[in-house]
């Protein structure tokens, strides 16, 4: 596969990864019971498999798009805050299945979309 193909497969995957939520929204909106685990399990697939594809396109092209100080220092920003996306569940997974208690989901998904969302901005163009 190509470098081009492999992008554009990367980012409809990735799309479709951050479209999984879009069912378990309407039907969460609708006020039935639905396990979040097949949606996360969507989710995770598409991103992770697409920032894979993607990666892997920069890679066989030869791109390079850490190489200046600015860059690198994008970097650094662009993993903190994806790990900081990540780690905005843990409380309430915790709270969820460790306590048993019910969740609002509105704010953990808030804090998650932000960050990843301000770590795709910081990624190098």
């Amino acid at each position: 596969m190509t470098s081009t193909n492999q992008r554009a497969l990367g980012n409809v995957l990735i799309w479709i990864g951050v479209l999984a939520w879009v069912p378990f929204l309407v039907l969460v909106g609708t006020s039935q019971q639905v396990s979040i685990f097949p949606f996360l399990g969507g989710h995770l697939l598409g991103v992770l498999v697409g920032g894979w594809l993607r990666k892997n396109a920069d890679r066989l092209e030869g791109l390079d798009r850490f190489e200046s100080q600015q860059g690198r220092r994008r970097k650094l920003i662009s993993k903190v805050m994806i790990y900081l996306g990540v780690l905005a569940w843990a409380p309430y997974f915790y709270v969820e299945k460790v306590l048993g208690q019910d969740l609002a989901i509105g704010p953990f998904l808030a804090i998650h979309s932000a960050a990843s969302s301000a770590a795709r901005r910081c990624a190098p163009v």
